[in-house]
């Protein structure tokens, strides 16, 4: 029996923005957190940006090293206090 396949690591719940997303948009120039945002919708979700925390990191590594960081162990993964506030929105039949 083989090892499972992992998927992407996704870093925003929200949006469903995966890492390998939010590396391509830095490797095509985007060098600033906002430009993250706006290019990727990561970061903008209705949890208020709780993996903006998790965007930094990996963009100033890249502007500081010209590599991306190694990926977390627990990738991506919202807090109690994101899937609270996701699960509240869903209630309340917004998008996430």
């Amino acid at each position: 029996m083989g090892k499972p396949k992992i998927g992407p690591q996704i870093i925003c719940f929200c949006n469903n923005v995966s890492r390998d997303v939010i590396e391509a948009a830095i490797k095509d120039g985007c060098s600033t957190l906002n430009e993250i945002y706006d290019r990727t919708t990561a970061g903008v979700g209705p949890c208020g940006g709780s993996c903006r925390r998790k965007i930094a990191p990996i963009l100033e590594a890249y502007l500081a090293t010209g590599k991306f960081p190694p990926p977390t162990e627990e990738p991506g993964a919202p807090n109690n206090q994101s899937k609270n506030k996701i699960n509240k929105v869903k209630q309340e039949g917004g998008a996430v």
